[in-house]
């Protein structure tokens, strides 16, 4: 693995699946972008599974994915990070994540003092064909200062908010129901039902249901689905086919599955595969 990334974001072999996102003992990162310029690449590639520990960067930070998914858990949210899209993190927010082996990943850090776009908050954005190869071109090539510096405002002013709905699933906090939280995060195809996970757990179906009700404003069966076709699209984009996407992530047919991943997306597993 390469990169000019703060220690607190070098890659740790480790399994791929991610509980919920309880950030403690955090790591800060020291300042990586030298003045007077407006951002570094950090390139990051890994054969086997790996994950990074609780951290935050004094720089503003934008995820991206150039091959397979990036999964970052940050906000009580799970983001996944396809090809062709970013996620932008503010300076000072603490987040986690993995990558699958042979994902190739890539994090550029801005400037806070010279960032120009005016986000406040994490953000889904298009980081199209021409930003990901600028972004690398400048990582790997020397040039006069003054032409590094328009290029890096180029690549600032091209980056576009995507709907955010599309790469995140909210991940429900009360302790109680953890343990099928992280489970179904680790294995979307587990397919207990409420009533299993009440005895599990030694609640009621109604404590439950009211739970996630609370914490993620929708029920435990919505909720998995979006789960489900999180980790679909990332398979998807790998590579897998349809049918065996359905079977990884607990669908019996790939009628069912297609149907689902249509009602939750919006759109086919085919019809995703062809805008790729």
């Amino acid at each position: 693995m390469t990169s000019v990334l703060a220690p607190a974001l070098a890659a740790a072999p480790g399994k791929a699946g991610l509980g919920s996102a309880r950030p403690m003992g955090a790591v800060r990162g020291p300042r990586a972008v030298p003045d007077p310029f407006l951002l570094t690449t950090g390139m990051m590639e890994q054969e086997e599974p790996c994950q990074w520990p609780p951290h935050s960067h004094d720089e503003h930070e934008l995820i991206w994915s150039a091959r397979g998914v990036v999964t970052i858990l940050l906000d009580g949210r799970m983001w996944s990070v396809l090809p062709g899209t970013g996620l932008w993190i503010p300076r000072g927010v603490v987040h986690e994540g993995h990558m699958g082996g042979g994902v190739a990943s890539r994090v550029t850090l801005f400037s806070p003092e010279a960032w120009t776009r005016g986000w406040k908050n994490t953000t889904a954005v298009n980081v199209n064909e021409a930003v990901q190869q600028l972004l690398v071109h400048l990582a790997h090539t020397g040039m006069p200062a003054e032409e590094r510096l328009r290029a890096q405002q180029v690549c600032i002013d091209m980056l576009e908010p995507v709907e955010s709905s599309n790469m995140s699933v909210p991940i429900p906090s009360d302790p109680r129901i953890r343990e099928l939280v992280d489970s179904v995060l680790k294995d979307p195809a587990d397919d207990r039902s409420l009533e299993q996970w009440a005895r599990r757990l030694n609640l009621s179906s109604r404590t439950i249901t009211r739970t996630f009700g609370a914490d993620v404003a929708m029920s435990f069966v919505h909720w998995r689905r979006l789960v489900r076709m999180r980790s679909a699209h990332g398979l998807l984009a790998q590579g897998m086919s349809v049918g065996a996407v359905g079977r990884r992530v607990g669908y019996g047919t790939t009628s069912a599955f297609v149907a689902a991943f249509r009602k939750v997306v919006g759109y086919t597993p085919g019809e995703l595969l062809a805008r790729d």
